[in-house]
């Protein structure tokens, strides 16, 4: 399977919660890769977003950050509670 397409978030994330200026998701570690492509896609757009990986054995935590005026869009894209 391929990463998500950017601007959508990764299908088998869970658990996305706020986190300050942003949102915090889970995924299988397994999914790093595909991951880091779609870091790097949403970068190309949209430069402000700050990514974030954190690896927990089977487990990844994926930190993704905007600054307030881009916050919409980081709930519009990635799911994040307001």
């Amino acid at each position: 399977p391929s990463a998500s397409a950017p601007g959508t978030r990764p299908s088998t994330a869970r658990g996305g919660k706020p986190i300050p200026d942003g949102l915090k998701l889970t995924l299988p570690a397994d999914r790093a890769a595909a991951l880091a492509e779609l870091a790097a896609a949403e970068q190309r757009c949209c430069p402000f977003f700050d990514f974030r990986v954190h690896l927990h054995g089977p487990r990844l935590s994926l930190e993704v950050r905007a600054p307030a005026d881009g916050a919409d869009l980081l709930a519009e894209l990635f799911g994040a509670a307001s």
